[in-house]
């Protein structure tokens, strides 16, 4: 205790000292813990930013896609119609022309009044109207299926082209 009485002074510096370095170093890890704080929410904030941006870039990518495959399902409706609209002037050609051979087979089975007034081969003309309504109904059945076929490939051309451009941006 003497010591302590004798050396007062330079003990209380010596305490000083400590308890000012002391006091430095935790006002240093206060700060440090703070700036590290700071730069963690810049981070989350950079972070959310970012974030919020790729969404709308994504819904904005998502949007021009939904509308040029919304486009282009209207350009094949469109097509499709006009495809119905062909077979139905197809069909209507067909009907012409069975009636022309119903016509024309008729017209051969009437009573021929003289020999010079029939035609030269009129059994083999009636039977290829006939033949050749077969074969354009057949046609037209190919072709309102083969037109349903397009209009389907071109409906999966226009999904895959609308989901392959909105994977590339």
């Amino acid at each position: 205790m003497d010591i302590l009485l004798k050396y007062w002074k330079p003990v209380g510096v010596l305490l000083l000292i400590v308890l000012i370095f002391t006091a430095w170093r935790f006002d240093r890890a206060e700060k440090y813990r703070m700036g590290r704080e700071a730069a963690a929410a810049e981070i989350s904030n950079r972070l959310k930013d970012g974030y919020i941006e790729q969404a709308k870039q994504a819904r904005s990518a998502e949007q021009k896609a939904a509308a040029a495959f919304a486009e282009r399902q209207t350009k094949l409706e469109e097509e499709k119609q006009n495809a119905e609209k062909t077979v139905a002037a197809m069909r209507l050609e067909l009907n012409r022309l069975r009636h022309y051979a119903a016509a024309q087979n008729r017209s051969r089975n009437l009573p021929a009044t003289t020999t010079a007034a029939t035609a030269s081969d009129g059994a083999s003309d009636s039977q290829g109207w006939l033949l050749f309504g077969q074969c354009a109904e057949k046609y037209a059945g190919l072709a309102e299926t083969a037109d349903g076929h397009a209009a389907d490939l071109r409906e999966w051309q226009a999904y895959g082209h609308a989901i392959s451009s909105q994977r590339a941006e």
